[in-house]
């Protein structure tokens, strides 16, 4: 049953002087102040430049970059889906002489022609780049100048605070980790050569973290994956998994860069995408995040396959200072992995009975 409660009403001028009111002020000061909202950002971006080295009698020794167009797009928090594209296509001719006595020594008296077309965009959290750079003769073939390299590059990149509050387990202020997975997608590909002059093309994705703990101690960690045109053992994907320090109610920052770069004739095309494509979570553990909170989906969509560890103490999820982060247990393989691994020890025990026999 309800109890019914009497409230006196008292003249505006005396409510400061009695105990109901002290009581309000009180409690208005128990109560937490309302979280603020975790923070998103996006951002794209393509430039390009052509380096020129250049002898004379008169001024000896000389080298100058000239500076191509580039284009730039951001978004913050819930402002759009992503960053939008930045694109630019740029091109010199060549056969081509002119006035301007720079212009001449970039295209070697109009021997030489340079073009680049890059395309660079943070979808949601997936990041898009890729980038083609050209040098041509007169009639059009890839070839390389003997005074000036082209280089072209397309960025993008996310950047967004995560919160992990206590759990039963886990107090306030206490130290965890989250184990997580990045994948780059893409190709690299160059036509002339394969070294910096000649031609070269270059992909890296860079994830870090970092954040500043209630003792004011600041930490960070990075890693990445990168591959080249000249890199032999590159498949056209590669997945990675490193484990992230946080401090539970602390938010923590976590940022995902991806380059794509083209030197002389060469193309680097990651828009297959970098992107998170696992998280473990400590047990009994929720996650907040601010793409979540910019309205860009939820966890599971953001971030791939999310987990929980199965017990408190998983190495996965705890760290151990004295022991760089305490290593971590590989993800559990897929059904597929698992059918195969039984098949090879059912095989295995066959011939070892077979042997006995």
């Amino acid at each position: 049953m309800l109890s019914s409660v009497k409230l006196r009403l008292v003249r505006p001028s005396t409510l400061s002087a009695t105990p109901f009111a002290v009581s309000l002020l009180a409690l208005a000061a128990a109560l937490p102040a309302a979280a603020d909202p975790l923070y998103f950002s996006s951002s794209a971006q393509v430039q390009g430049n052509i380096r020129t080295t250049y002898s004379s009698p008169l001024l000896g020794d000389v080298s100058f970059t000239l500076q191509g167009p580039s284009d730039w797009k951001s978004s913050w928090n819930n402002q759009g889906q992503g960053s939008g594209v930045a694109s630019v296509n740029y091109k010199i001719d060549a056969g081509q002489t002119s006035s301007d006595p720079i212009y001449n020594i970039v295209t070697n008296n109009g021997q030489y022609g340079f073009g680049y077309v890059g395309q660079a965009e943070a979808d949601g959290l997936l990041l898009r780049t890729k980038t083609t750079s050209t040098t041509v003769n007169t009639a059009g073939e890839a070839v390389t100048s003997p005074n000036s390299q082209l280089w072209s590059y397309a960025s993008a990149n996310w950047n967004q605070q995560f919160l992990i509050n206590e759990t039963p387990n886990r107090q306030k202020g206490s130290y965890g980790a989250i184990l997580v997975g990045f994948t780059l997608d893409g190709s690299t590909s160059a036509s002339v050569g394969n070294n910096w002059n000649d031609g070269y093309a270059y992909g890296e994705g860079q994830l870090g973290s970092s954040f500043v703990d209630s003792f004011g101690v600041n930490f960070s960690s990075s890693f990445g994956i990168n591959t080249s045109s000249s890199d032999p053992t590159w498949t056209g994907s590669r997945t990675t998994y490193k484990k992230l320090l946080f401090q539970y109610g602390t938010a923590f920052n976590i940022n995902l860069n991806q380059w794509s770069q083209a030197y002389v004739n060469a193309e680097s095309d990651f828009s297959h995408t970098g992107f998170i494509s696992s998280i473990e979570l400590p047990f009994e553990s929720t996650l907040q995040s601010g793409a979540e909170q910019a309205g860009l989906g939820g966890i599971s969509q953001l971030y791939g396959n999310v987990t929980h560890s199965a017990t408190a103490d998983d190495i996965n999820t705890n760290w151990d200072f004295g022991n760089g982060g305490g290593g971590f247990n590989p993800p559990v393989p897929e059904p597929s992995s698992y059918a195969l691994m039984l098949a090879g020890l059912a095989a295995m025990g066959f011939l070892i009975r077979r042997r006995r026999s």
